[in-house]
């Protein structure tokens, strides 16, 4: 079960009286605009985003500042030194809810491990997993036999591309009718513009400045390319983590890689997500070049929502929203990605093509991203409530 599928096929407003949900993020997240996460991000989007935004209280650890207009509940783990930070952070949250009325739903994000043990200690909860990453490199779920008993003891299993279900189902194929807990919520991303922005000669690249988004093998591609066309900028926008941070080894290869051109290249390092609109809002061309398999980046949606014409590859769950939308590199390589760029820098008119494709084609907003998770949410507790 898809995105595809209409999200009005069950909806937590028709439940009555309103379901009480707690989503439970990781230990390393923070659910605050200092420091947010990928995962916050999305959590804060599709609450923001829900007919019903009071049925959710966030789960997290305790931040100076949560986001506004969200219920919060900050907590530090119990006992780390003995269970570790995300079963502490478990432990200190099945702590919190003795003799308190048990929520309707209990929602995990990407910690099997720690949905599976909550369903040990309190078998009494509905639980659901959210998979932001493939489940086959997480503990918990890396065995066929691990998520078979996640996909028996679990109410639903939200994916956030279809590319994660499938990963999910791996080996399952047996699994019948239990496969149709596995549903997908893709991932969305709020317009923030009402028309298209005018497009300036600058290549954008905003993200973490990890190896497996492939920004070194890109910024390789674009010394190369863009000596012989003077009029072109790169500006890469990011760090490590999701916080301002002193640079390490990695962004200094980049840097290194991108002296040739001199003042035309500059690396920002963190920036608000104020700033990387305004970036995105200008940007002609937006890369995303990430060479693992990415499972639903944000960066590409929010290229196509800023109207960017966006070169990403074929990893992971990009091409579900990238196929038709974008310059997709098939070999995510210099030579692939210099390929690539030659094009969309030196061919105007397909350059625009690719910008209106992306602006007049995107149906992946936040608000869909919210309605899907919400009717697989809604169903997931009538289901089990009937059972």
């Amino acid at each position: 079960m898809t995105s595809d599928t209409p999200a009005d096929t069950a909806s937590l407003a028709t439940i009555a009286p309103p379901p009480r949900i707690d989503v439970i993020l990781p230990s390393k997240e923070r659910f605050g605009p200092a420091n947010a996460g990928a995962i916050s991000g999305v959590v804060l989007d599709q609450i923001r985003n829900s007919a019903t935004p009071d049925c959710f209280r966030v789960v997290g650890t305790a931040v100076d500042q949560s986001f506004d207009g969200v219920g919060f509940h900050g907590l530090h783990p119990r006992h780390a030194w003995l269970h570790g930070g995300n079963i502490g952070f478990a432990a200190a949250y099945l702590h919190s809810l003795r003799g308190m009325p048990a929520p309707d739903l209990v929602e995990v994000h990407s910690r099997c491990h720690v949905a599976a043990w909550l369903k040990a200690k309190r078998p009494d909860l509905r639980i659901a997993l959210y998979l932001h990453n493939d489940p086959r490199d997480m503990k918990g779920s890396r065995s066929v036999s691990e998520r078979r008993r996640l996909l028996e003891s679990m109410a639903a299993v939200i994916c956030v591309s279809d590319y994660i279900r499938t990963c999910f189902l791996d080996g399952l194929d047996d699994a019948g009718s239990l496969a149709g807990k596995v549903s997908t919520a893709r991932n969305g991303a709020t317009r923030w513009l009402e028309t298209p922005a005018a497009k300036k000669p600058i290549i954008l690249l905003a993200g973490r400045m990890v190896p497996e988004k492939g920004i070194l093998e890109c910024a390789q591609a674009m010394a190369l390319v863009l000596k012989d066309h003077p009029e072109w900028e790169v500006v890469i926008a990011g760090a490590r983590r999701f916080e301002d941070s002193t640079p390490g080894s990695y962004e200094g290869q980049i840097a290194r890689t991108l002296q040739p051109l001199g003042p035309r290249a500059r690396m920002t390092g963190f920036l608000p997500i104020e700033q990387i609109r305004e970036l995105q809002e200008e940007a002609a061309i937006i890369a995303c070049p990430s060479i693992w398999h990415d499972p639903m980046p944000k960066a590409v949606l929010e290229a196509l929502a800023a109207g960017g014409a966006l070169l990403t590859t074929r990893r992971g769950g990009i091409p579900e929203v990238a196929e038709g939308r974008a310059h997709i590199v098939d070999t995510p390589d210099v030579e692939g990605f210099a390929s690539a760029l030659q094009r969309l820098v030196a061919d105007q008119s397909y350059r625009e093509i690719l910008q209106r494709a992306a602006w007049q084609d995107f149906p992946f907003t936040a608000a869909r991203m919210a309605n899907d998770a919400d009717a697989i949410r809604a169903r997931a507790i009538d289901v089990t409530a009937a059972a």
